[in-house]
């Protein structure tokens, strides 16, 4: 093969455990990356630039993919939306002369992300949307990872929160300058540190104060800690993509 060149990747589309789709609408945009088509359970992918090769395609495109998945999670449900690599289409744009037949070629992949478990089966009409103001970061890929582990069992809420905020304030330098840089009303990160440090049982509190008996968290405040992180989470995201922030406030969270 002279030239040859990625024209289409092509992906399966599934979901976690307890989600399914019933005649989802398809779903087709483009972005810098290529042309979109998903629909009937498959996602097929034109390439804007030349790629050589499926390595260097997928290295390209996948991080999308990846942020399409994250961000479904923290927006709805664990395992909204799972990509699968299935197979590249790779053509010869210089063919050799004397009408020779274009070749293609087809390799299995392995998949983007394990799914995730929920209680109750959901059955879709609609896919997530594509990320439009969403990108993946290192530090976006660790906070999610320690959110799902929490959501696994794996570790208690107030040890995963106050992890991703020092993630965050890390990020920025501080606490004060993650509510200016991320567009957070600092009465959220507070509260997300008085909550995740100061509250627990024997097993879930980080700290013991003399004098001040163990107190767990409320259910009220389990949701709010909750939601606090899936919006912080996300914020790093929006934050990579560049995009304009609007401010997250102690309004936006459910009532404590």
């Amino acid at each position: 093969m002279r030239d040859p060149h990625i024209e289409k990747l092509y992906f399966e589309v599934g979901s976690g455990k307890g989600i399914s789709y019933k005649d989802p609408e398809p779903i087709a945009f483009s972005n810098q990356l290529g042309a979109f088509e998903l629909r009937d359970g498959n996602l097929r992918i034109a390439p804007t630039e030349h790629f050589a090769n499926e390595d260097d395609a997928r290295q390209a495109i996948e991080p999308f993919l990846r942020a399409w998945e994250i961000e479904a999670d923290l927006n709805s449900n664990v395992g909204m939306i799972r990509f699968k690599f299935e197979r590249a289409e790779l053509v010869d744009r210089d063919p050799p002369p004397l009408g020779t037949s274009r070749v293609i070629q087809a390799k299995a992949g392995e998949s983007v992300i394990l799914g995730e478990s929920v209680s109750l089966h959901l059955t879709c009409s609609k896919y997530p949307q594509p990320p439009m103001a969403f990108r993946t970061t290192p530090e976006v890929e660790i906070g999610y990872r320690r959110w799902i582990g929490h959501r696994g069992g794996k570790e208690p809420l107030q040890s995963m929160a106050y992890f991703v905020l020092t993630l965050l304030q890390c990020t920025a330098g501080n606490r004060d300058q993650a509510a200016r840089i991320f567009e957070i009303e600092p009465a959220v990160l507070n509260t997300i540190g008085k909550l995740s440090s100061t509250k627990g049982d024997s097993s879930t509190a980080r700290k013991v104060e003399a004098g001040n008996a163990l107190q767990e968290l409320s259910g009220s405040e389990k949701q709010w800690l909750e939601q606090a992180i899936r919006r912080v989470i996300h914020r790093l995201g929006e934050h990579a993509s560049g995009a304009p922030l609007t401010r997250i406030r102690m309004s936006d969270l459910p009532k404590l």
